[in-house]
């Protein structure tokens, strides 16, 4: 192509297409939700969102392609998440304006007394899991919800089980914890996980697991009893009783999925639905209440006083949570007061906007995956995950099955109520949210992160309620996070300014990189006035939102 410009003349630089330009203060390249009339997605890898996207268009419903879309996520991240993990969900009805949620994980076994535990809680190993939740929860989603034959809807992440799929360049990464000596896993899981079962993928790599596949047909012919008894069954207690685990035939048999009442409080009027007890979601809302009480929309997005205001209110709400918050089947925990406008207007009088105090911060790390489908009445928001990367490190053996390492989120303390107990579900890092406002999705969603994610939903949220960002810009944002008693984590993409204002408030800041993965890898969904959907996923994982 020929250029007209003479030599000598000066370059101008074109003028920008309208759209293409950052929002003030995000910094991350302006490209906006997906929308989408009828149907819309977003999960952590684009596999995940095609298999979600594939089975709405095939006229199944959301909570049909929420399952579907977790199955594969379990194949195509097992480090994050598997049949030996948990899961949460809330479910939004658009026609009837309602909130379900599902609670499915951390329950103790009927033995895990403190006793057991002289030595501490151990992180890895058959004594570090929970009874696992999340097959269960496919199974009273599928019960309540499901349309086509639960068969149908795993038939995806099995062919990927046996076929295999290439390993991306994370899941190549995590496979490196497995042979570098960082996590004492067990034969079996490095079996299981590692390509030849002796070393990690290379990045695009075929990965099987076979034994999964058998694992995933065999709830697929039997739903429940394909997981929680059988040959899979048997494979779980003969596996626990051979490692000192507590895990056992009853355990197996009682409900690990629950259905409650959602946690829910107001913001700004917008109604926010939490996950219930013993979620931690419940930090969120207090951390909601106490941040209304400030003027964050003045202050503007990413100012040195409205980080300070929303900082101070997380780490008071993860004190009263740290507190009072456990199981309500086994303790009286005070939640309505805890929510209540009143006690958020008295902790809010405790917040010094000239210097940081040191409330009990936030330093549980996780790593989990979570996604969102929507159908054109129904909206679902979905996390699930094995806790640490590589859960306990325990695999059993011929299913192919990786453990969770969820007892690591009760306490030992006497005068604790998350002490451990037989039956007991620990305080759960799991949480996901849906912002309602007269009949609309605001935002809803969630992102991986243990304690963190509480603490970046506070962000997203205020991105979009106080700020008026779009989904996009409002998960793309520059994120902090407290990390340890007045230590603040900040992407590097603050300015200078806002972090020396926040250093001269009393914070310890440390600098991230510019796109902190492990902070942040949200994916949310809001509805739209005339019908359908706006959907984004997060720039800082390797996910992908879809709409039709």
């Amino acid at each position: 192509m020929a250029n007209d410009r003479p030599p000598d003349a000066p370059y101008t630089v074109p003028l920008a297409t309208p759209g293409t330009g950052s929002s003030a203060s995000v910094h991350a390249p302006s490209r906006g939700p997906v929308y989408g009339a009828r149907l819309a997605v977003a999960t952590e890898h684009p596999t995940a969102s095609l298999v979600a996207m594939n089975t709405l268009q095939r006229g199944a419903n959301a909570v049909d392609a929420t399952i579907a879309a977790s199955a594969v996520n379990v194949v195509i991240k097992p480090h994050w998440t598997h049949l030996g993990g948990d899961a949460f969900v809330l479910i939004w009805r658009r026609d009837r304006d309602t909130v379900e949620c599902l609670n499915a994980g951390g329950r103790a076994s009927r033995h895990a007394t403190p006793d057991k535990f002289a030595g501490g809680i151990p992180a890895h190993g058959p004594r570090a899991s929970t009874v696992p939740g999340l097959v269960d929860a496919w199974c009273e989603l599928h019960a309540r919800h499901g349309s086509r034959p639960l068969a149908e809807l795993l038939a995806p992440a099995i062919e990927l089980a046996e076929r295999g799929f290439p390993a991306s360049q994370r899941l190549a990464g995590a496979m490196t914890m497995l042979t570098d000596g960082r996590l004492p896993v067990d034969d079996e899981t490095r079996r299981t996980f590692l390509a030849d079962g002796a070393r990690p993928c290379q990045p695009g790599e075929t990965f099987r697991q076979p034994e999964l596949a058998e694992t995933l047909r065999r709830i697929a012919a039997h739903g429940r009893d394909g997981f929680y008894a059988g040959a899979t069954g048997r494979a779980i207690v003969e596996a626990m009783r051979a490692g000192s685990g507590l895990i056992d035939e009853a355990d197996l048999a009682d409900p690990a999925a629950l259905w409650h009442d959602p946690l829910s409080t107001t913001y700004r009027g917008v109604t926010v639905y939490e996950q219930a007890l013993p979620s931690q979601g419940c930090i969120l809302l207090m951390a909601l209440n106490i941040a209304e009480q400030f003027p964050l929309r003045d202050w503007g997005l990413g100012s040195a006083d409205g980080m300070h205001a929303m900082i101070e209110a997380t780490r008071l709400a993860f004190a009263d949570s740290r507190r009072y918050a456990a199981d309500p089947l086994f303790e009286a925990v005070p939640i309505a007061e805890l929510l209540s406008k009143e006690r958020a207007r008295l902790r809010a009088q405790e917040i010094d906007m000239q210097r940081a105090r040191r409330h009990e911060a936030a330093p549980v790390r996780s790593d989990t995956t979570s996604f969102v489908v929507a159908d054109e009445t129904t909206a679902v928001s979905l996390i699930q995950s094995v806790f640490w990367p590589w859960g306990s490190g325990v695999t059993i053996p011929g299913t192919g099955v990786l453990m969770n390492n969820r007892m690591t989120g009760f306490s030992l303390e006497a005068e604790s109520p998350n002490r451990i107990a037989p039956g007991k579900r620990a305080v759960h890092t799991l949480n996901t949210f849906l912002a309602v406002r007269d009949g609309s999705l605001v935002v809803g969603g969630g992102t991986p992160g243990g304690d963190f994610q509480v603490q970046c939903n506070l962000q997203t949220i205020a991105g979009v309620v106080d700020w008026g960002l779009d989904l996009q810009a409002a998960i793309d944002a520059p994120r902090w996070i407290t990390v340890g008693p007045n230590v603040l984590a900040l992407e590097n993409r603050f300015p200078a300014a806002v972090i020396d204002g926040l250093r001269a408030r009393g914070h310890a800041v440390e600098r991230l990189a510019a796109w902190d993965a492990a902070q942040s890898r949200s994916q949310v969904i809001a509805s739209r006035p005339g019908g359908g959907w706006a959907v984004a996923s997060d720039l800082r994982g390797e996910g992908v939102a879809l709409a039709e």
